[in-house]
């Protein structure tokens, strides 16, 4: 318990969360899809009337990418936690504690005790989601937000999805239904990236043969090259700003309130 290992705190045992280490090679702030989805999310919260200070905790904070990304927020002390040892030693630059820490084990030093929990492309790889929203719910204060994205969509599924442990993807259905059977409501939920749509579909051809897993997760994610990555980051860009809230999208983000 407590015990300090390169800034990281080990709580919990490591396991072994069978996601393919390739992916944070390409996954950094530069990413076209993962400046998109910062642009998102600040627009997404920007109405809610949230807290200026507040604690927060990102659940499968894996290299960290999201913690660095919402430093701007200056006043959200944002803490990370994840049960992959090798993916939270990439957790530098973060302005909160890093855990290793299994949210299972609900250790009652966190019991209700975030304002706020992050949970950014985890609750597809989720197999029991019921188990795992209320081990959620667990650490979040009363009145306290669960902010959420996914993949949406599930017609776009494709070997890619696999690769990295998609079971699913959401559509604001789906979503709610996660939660309705916990004392929560469901704040607002929004759509957004929908011109990757085609894209999306075009990958699903792409990788469709391909069945080693660092290829086809290369495929899936990274630009093919930093012309491209540019011209698809101005296309979110553009997309935010003309279409901020579509009625289909590669993505969705929800807010979950627990009452």
């Amino acid at each position: 318990m407590n015990t300090l290992f390169e800034d990281v705190t080990i709580i919990s045992q490591a396991e072994s969360d069978g996601f393919p280490f390739d992916w944070y090679a390409i996954a950094h702030e530069n990413h076209f899809w993962f400046q998109a989805r910062k642009r998102a999310f600040l627009h997404f919260i920007k109405d809610l009337g949230l807290n200026q200070q507040a604690e927060v905790l990102e659940i499968g904070c894996g290299n960290g990418l999201v913690r660095r990304q919402l430093r701007e927020l200056s006043g959200w002390k944002i803490d990370g936690t994840d049960i992959n040892l090798d993916a939270l030693k990439l957790n530098t630059g973060c302005n909160g504690k890093t855990f290793l820490y299994n949210i299972h084990d609900r250790n009652e030093t966190f019991k209700e005790k975030y304002d706020y929990i992050i949970l950014f492309d985890v609750l597809e790889h989720i197999e029991d989601t019921q188990h795992f929203i209320e081990s959620c719910l667990f650490h979040l204060k009363k009145g306290g937000i669960i902010f959420i994205n996914v993949p949406a969509l599930n017609h776009l599924k494709s070997k890619y999805d696999e690769a990295v442990g998609h079971l699913r993807r959401y559509d604001k259905q789906m979503m709610a239904a996660s939660f309705s059977a916990f004392q929560t409501t469901v704040v607002k939920q929004r759509f957004w990236a929908i011109s990757l749509v085609p894209l999306l579909s075009i990958r699903k051809w792409v990788v469709k043969k391909d069945k080693d897993t660092a290829k086809i997760v290369s495929k899936g994610l990274k630009p093919p090259g930093n012309a491209a990555n540019s011209v698809l980051n101005w296309l979110m860009k553009t997309e935010l700003n003309l279409s901020p809230n579509p009625k289909i999208g590669a993505s969705l983000l929800a807010a979950i309130k627990k009452d």
